[in-house]
């Protein structure tokens, strides 16, 4: 399963102490060739100014990624969500032209 980690900090608050050291932590062991632990960190984005970011995150439940996360400083939400990239937009995308081509060449 797929989910949306929201996290806001306060103005005044430091990015560095506030969102990357935190969210380091969180992700380092998921990005080694063998990923320790059940939460996968997939990428994420935020906002320079008002200091929110946007998490996507695996996990098999809420529970576990619940609790893996709880730790973020200004933490806002956890939802699950659907998440589309150009890799999985480029495969739906081949599998479906393929799909298109048997069923073609099928009826010439």
């Amino acid at each position: 399963m797929k989910f949306m980690v929201r996290q806001k900090l306060g103005p005044d608050e430091d990015v560095t102490e506030g969102h990357l050291q935190p969210l380091a932590r969180l992700v380092a062991d998921s990005m080694l060739d063998e990923p320790k632990g059940p939460v996968v960190w997939l990428g994420g984005c935020g906002t320079v100014d008002t200091k929110q970011y946007y998490m996507l995150f695996e996990a098999p439940d809420y529970a576990t990624l619940e609790a893996v996360v709880k730790v973020l400083p200004g933490l806002q939400s956890v939802e699950r969500v659907m998440a589309v990239d150009k890799h999985t937009l480029a495969r739906g995308l081949l599998l479906g032209m393929a799909k298109d081509y048997d069923e073609r060449i099928k009826d010439a």
